[in-house]
């Protein structure tokens, strides 16, 4: 009886560092997710600025398919307005028809003062950014200097929009945009631009 008890404790232990022993060398075996070079940041850090590009092309020509091609399945956008809060895919399409049949003209410039922050798998991502972009609405051009800041998540190896928020820098041409909205309303007559 004395024997069974001493030989049952050592046989536990034994038993325990094995399975320690095992549960370590399968997790050393299991594959790591390498860390990204910095050619592949790089790399994926211009298929998110390849997206911008693409997106504010689709708004210039007011091509609603191409635009979707840059958006997730599910977006959101908060508008200029604190009210403006897009949810679906309706109301983002509905926003951009009622923008191109009040603007006649969108040109975006270059992107200037990119900074984009990844998480280490490359799958979700956010950029900011500024850019010129100018509204013409009849015979006037509004020269606006917008900040972009959107979030983009990888679906099918490709990055696209998942939010964004978009805000004028330039006081003075926003004020020029409300006023040459408010005429093509009928609601205002022409102020001084400053030029």
């Amino acid at each position: 009886m004395f024997n069974k008890l001493r030989k049952s404790p050592g046989g536990i232990m034994k038993k325990i560092l094995t399975t320690f022993f095992m549960l370590v060398f399968i997790i050393a075996c299991t594959p790591q997710e390498e860390e990204l070079t910095l050619s592949e940041i790089e790399k994926e850090k211009q298929a998110i600025i390849q997206v911008m590009r693409e997106y504010n092309v689709a708004a210039e020509e007011k091509n609603f398919s191409h635009m979707i091609e840059t958006l997730a399945g599910e977006v959101i956008f908060f508008g200029t307005d604190s009210a403006e809060v897009i949810k679906t895919f309706a109301e983002f399409k509905a926003k951009m028809e009622e923008q191109w049949q009040t603007f006649d003209k969108m040109k975006y410039g270059d992107l200037y003062d990119i900074s984009i922050q990844m998480d280490d798998k490359a799958t979700l991502a956010s950029i900011i950014f500024g850019s010129p972009l100018e509204i013409t609405i009849g015979t006037e051009t509004a020269k606006l200097f917008i900040r972009v800041a959107r979030t983009l998540r990888k679906e099918k190896d490709k990055w696209v929009i998942v939010s964004g928020i978009v805000g004028n820098a330039d006081p003075k041409a926003g004020l020029l945009l409300q006023d040459m909205l408010l005429r093509k309303a009928g609601g205002a007559p022409p102020v001084d631009s400053g030029k």
